[in-house]
Parts: C-alpha cells; structure tokens; sequence
C-alpha cells in the first residue's frame, strides 16, 4: 500500500512539474465591438496574448494593433454573471487589469497606432483591480470569461459615440480562448 502511495504521489510531482514549466497560452483576434457586446463599425484590428507563467503565479500579456487612433484606455474584462465561455455579442464585466488608461483616463493617443501596444506582467495581485487575484483571473481566462476591450474618444462630447477612433464603450474586442 505505500508503494502505491509513494508511486501516486511521484506521478502527481511529476504531472505538476511539466505543468508548471509549459505556462498555458490564450489568445484573441481584437474586433469591432465595445464592452457591452454592440457592434462598432471600424477598420481597426488587434491582437491580444496571455501567457500563464510561474506555475500559475504570474501572466505576460501582449496587445498588438493596425488602424486603430484616439485610444483612451484599454484593459481585461471578466464576465462574473456567466459560467459559459463569453462571446463578443455578450456584455464583458467588470474590470480585472488596465493595460493603459487606468481611472479616470486623462487623455487620449490621437495617433494611429500599428504594432505593439501593450506588454508586460501581472506579477502580484495588486497589479489587478481589488479583490480579484491572479489566480480568478487564469480561472476566468480558461473558462473564456475574459475579454480585451481597447475604448476610443474624440473627446468632443458633441460627436456622436460608437464610431471608429471615438467609441468611448469600446472599438476593439476579443474574448482569450
């Protein structure tokens, strides 16, 4: 009997030391659709990585844009409301992480951005918005109940919303699968 144990119990080591070394990867191609799952007609697109590292511990993220101008803020989404993967067409939830913005955005980049517009880490949990923690966000992400939501403004209040380069609800979305 404690051979059996001793043999299960290596097997369970071993089975989450390869886990830990192949961090889990998520991606998203960034489109038309603001935070509340309306469509936003724009020639804008995106794409959004996290890579789970640290054997669970830590994210490296990567937001990659064409097209897109007048960004205000950018962040991680996670639909609380749902257990069943989030689609585009579906509210996104609270905020969990802001890549750039941050509350209140103060401003916006007016020039069209192409390339790299985010990277980094999410190393603690207070990087995220309290009382999420890591650990809910790989959760929500592996459910497909985190999206990417890059917003947009003109900041002049007498244009209409929800247009390319000033869709304060949000220009680009994906959801991480």
């Amino acid at each position: 009997m404690f051979r059996k144990l001793l043999l299960a119990t290596a097997g369970t080591c071993v089975a989450a030391t390869a886990f830990a070394d192949r961090p889990m990867r998520f991606d998203t191609h960034l489109e038309g659709y603001n935070a509340g799952g309306v469509p936003v007609p724009t020639s804008a697109t995106g794409q959004a990585r996290v890579e789970v590292i640290d054997g669970g511990t830590a994210i490296y993220f990567q937001v990659e844009v064409a097209g897109i101008f007048n960004v205000l803020m950018a962040h991680i989404h996670v639909n609380t409301t749902s257990a069943a993967p989030v689609q585009v067409t579906d509210p996104a939830g609270p905020i969990v992480f802001w890549f750039t913005g941050g509350p209140p955005a103060a401003g916006t980049v007016t020039e069209t951005i192409n390339g790299s517009f985010a990277r980094g880490y999410i190393i603690t949990d207070a990087d995220l918005v309290s009382p999420n923690t890591i650990t809910g966000l790989v959760e929500a992400i592996a459910a497909g109940r985190a999206s990417v939501v890059i917003h947009t403004d003109d900041l002049d209040p007498n244009t209409p919303t929800g247009t390319q380069g000033d869709s304060r609800g949000g220009e680009l979305r994906g959801t991480l699968q």
